[in-house]
């Protein structure tokens, strides 16, 4: 039977560490200020921004939230310059997607490299597959959090990435390429996947695609790491089927409960890295 890769656990205890390094740069002046923007009228996106500030305020950081209901791109990443140029701000975050009509990449692309504590602009990709020092997305670094935490080795292994995204797939096989690992990629709509997916030693989905992944397409012992969100009604899914998975996995993240709460967490911490950096 797999071990559950409980995020729900990791980001307890992740969250606990930095409200006490908080309070440690707190103590030297320093408050860790994180700068949030929004734009448009999705309350979806709406909600989960006001998570991402409950949680930094939960362990005494300072938020400073910006909503543009209407709005330009112009304005927006004036805005955005503005706020990475305020030495108080620590890193400046554009809730994606951005609202219909603006320019998403001109909006992220004006966010001060030091202050991407999203892993969201174009150089910071480069950055990564360089192998330079750089603020990993959110979701890479919930997945090396967790392989640290169940002191999991990620090298000497062969990784497969089942779908991908700028935000996470990319920018992991990026991050991939600089270690000793063998990688595989394949889009979600490959024939070739279920082969592929046979081969990995560590598994990492993004298929958008309830139980895409089944039992019988995995060999003994894989790691698998869902970053499936596949909602029915209120209930939400993985792309894989963790229960029958289970069973031939030594381990996997489950669905909800996995990666998902530690994206929040893993914005926090590397906010806090960033203050500690620039307060140097």
């Amino acid at each position: 039977m797999a071990t559950i890769l409980d995020g729900r656990e990791t980001s307890a205890k992740v969250m606990e560490e930095l409200q006490s390094k908080v309070e440690e740069l707190k103590g030297k002046g320093v408050t860790p200020t994180l700068a949030l923007v929004l734009t448009g009228t999705d309350k979806y996106s709406r909600r989960y921004v006001r998570m991402k500030v409950k949680r930094a305020e939960k362990i005494g950081m300072e938020t400073r939230f910006h909503h543009l209901e209407e709005t330009t791109t112009d304005d927006v990443v004036a805005l955005v310059r503005k706020l990475s140029g305020d030495p108080a701000v620590h890193g400046v975050l554009v809730q994606l997607p951005v609202a219909e009509g603006l320019n998403e990449l001109a909006i992220v692309d004006a966010i001060d490299p030091e202050k991407d504590v999203d892993g969201l602009i174009p150089s910071t990709l480069g950055k990564i597959l360089t192998g330079e020092k750089c603020f990993l997305p959110a979701g890479v670094e919930a997945i090396m959090e967790i392989f640290r935490r169940y002191d999991m080795d990620p090298e000497g292994k062969h990784w497969v990435v089942a779908g991908s995204t700028n935000y996470l797939g990319k920018p992991l096989i990026a991050l991939l390429s600089n270690m000793n690992v063998q990688v595989t990629f394949c889009n979600k709509d490959d024939p070739r996947m279920p082969e592929l997916v046979k081969g990995a030693d560590v598994l990492c989905t993004e298929l958008f695609r309830k139980h895409a992944v089944t039992a019988d397409m995995v060999k003994s012992g894989v790691i698998v790491i869902d970053n499936g969100n596949n909602y029915e009604g209120k209930k939400v899914f993985g792309d894989v089927d963790t229960e029958a998975v289970s069973d031939v996995a030594s381990a996997i993240t489950p669905v909800p409960g996995g990666v998902g709460p530690l994206l929040i967490t893993m914005l926090l911490q590397n906010t806090v890295k960033a203050a500690a950096r620039l307060s140097v």
